[in-house]
């Protein structure tokens, strides 16, 4: 067999291969509990609060839209 006329090989991590995370509702979810998550120094939580703000606006906006359902 000649390796230069097989398919590529897929990559355990293509899109394909994990198709829950394209849902933009579950990507919000991951990011918020990473943030809560995190230890973050007393000087980050200012930057992160912002974040998180705009993070819960854009999980309401999704929520509203139906992704969740």
């Amino acid at each position: 067999m000649d390796p230069t006329r097989l398919p590529p090989a897929l990559s355990q991590f293509a899109p394909d291969s994990q198709p829950a995370c394209h849902s933009p509702w579950l990507k919000v979810r991951v990011l918020i509990r990473a943030a809560l998550t995190h230890p973050w120094t007393p000087e980050a939580w200012p930057e992160i609060r912002e974040h998180l703000n705009w993070l819960l606006s854009e999980e309401s906006r999704l929520r509203r839209q139906g992704w969740r359902d």
